[in-house]
């Protein structure tokens, strides 16, 4: 296994931006930026030549105007949440709305705008990033997390990620990547995607959710089976099923000769995609978000993302590439 380990740029503040790289035996090459805890690139090499995966940036300064948070590490909660006061057995908190009254991705708290302490590990077959952070903020508690990149030989790369507070407090963090196979200025219409899903979530009209959860069958939802995403525009979360078996989603190329397969031990997805009018960059994008179902502090059903005092709750997604 290859480490590398560069300057790639300077905060305002005058802060170092590490960029860790890490390269199995397959030439298979993964690299995270200490800013943000950011996956800044995912490349494999396919008849001599890298491929690009992931729809990035080279540069600093588009990290640092990053409205769609391509590539950042999302937390202490990933999604929207449509309260902004919390009362979570005895630890009191209020949040900063961001987004139309709700809080969206922690809103003014984020994992993604800080820069993180990073280092690197070489074990052999397998090697890690490892980027530590303590915050102090909105949320309740003060929070020490850890996000680990690990890429072995078989072209598996797991993010894990793991956190200790001293009060309750929320967590759900993810990862905002956004893939596009075949390289970020390609239509992804014609991608194939399948979601081991029987159901999605309702949401009104602000894409919070109602607490309803719908069947996908007969509807544009429906990705039991492989099939091209098409021209529809989704900003939604889809109900993992629990039977499924180390694939929550499977992600083609448009010639079928690349395989993304995702899988994490949560329960849910989201998946988002640019209107088809869109003229940015999130319309070559397709955003794979694995977590705990959105908003779950507000809707029993939708699972547990309270971290109580002084334990550690650990979180791993795994992506897995098949050429």
């Amino acid at each position: 296994m290859k480490v590398v380990e560069k300057n790639f740029g300077q905060l305002p503040d005058g802060k170092v931006v590490t960029a860790f790289t890490l390269e199995n035996i397959n030439h298979t090459r993964i690299t995270a930026i200490s800013y943000g805890a950011t996956w800044q690139s995912f490349s494999v090499e396919r008849d001599g030549v890298k491929q690009e995966l992931l729809v990035q940036f080279d540069d600093l300064a588009s990290y640092l105007d990053n409205p769609f948070h391509f590539g950042n590490t999302i937390g202490r909660v990933g999604g929207r949440l449509s309260k902004t006061d919390y009362n979570i057995d005895g630890a009191q908190f209020t949040l900063t709305p961001n987004d139309r009254g709700n809080v969206l991705h922690s809103g003014f708290n984020g994992f993604n705008a800080v820069n993180w302490h990073g280092e690197v590990k070489n074990l052999g077959t397998v090697a890690e990033i490892n980027f530590t952070c303590t915050f102090d903020d909105e949320f309740a508690g003060q929070l020490a997390a850890q996000v680990t990149y690990r890429l072995n030989d078989e072209d598996r790369l797991e993010i894990i990620f793991s956190g200790v507070s001293n009060e309750n407090t929320l967590f759900n963090p993810m990862t905002h990547v956004y893939f596009n196979l075949v390289g970020r200025d390609q239509d992804i219409s014609k991608h194939k995607l399948q979601i081991i899903s029987q159901q999605h979530l309702e949401v009104d009209g602000n894409m919070i959710p109602t607490g309803k959860i719908v069947e996908n069958q007969n509807t544009k939802f429906d990705f039991s089976y492989l099939h091209a995403l098409g021209q529809e525009h989704y900003d939604d979360a889809w109900v993992l099923d629990s039977t499924r078996q180390g694939e929550g989603i499977v992600l083609t190329s448009p010639d079928d000769k690349l395989t993304l397969t995702l899988d994490s031990d949560r329960n849910g997805v989201v998946v988002f995609t640019a209107n088809p009018d869109d003229n940015s960059l999130i319309k070559t994008a397709l955003a794979i978000e694995m977590q705990t179902l959105p908003d779950a502090v507000n809707h029993a059903s939708f699972g547990d993302i309270v971290l109580p005092a002084e334990n550690t709750k650990t979180y791993t997604v795994a992506y897995h590439i098949r050429k």
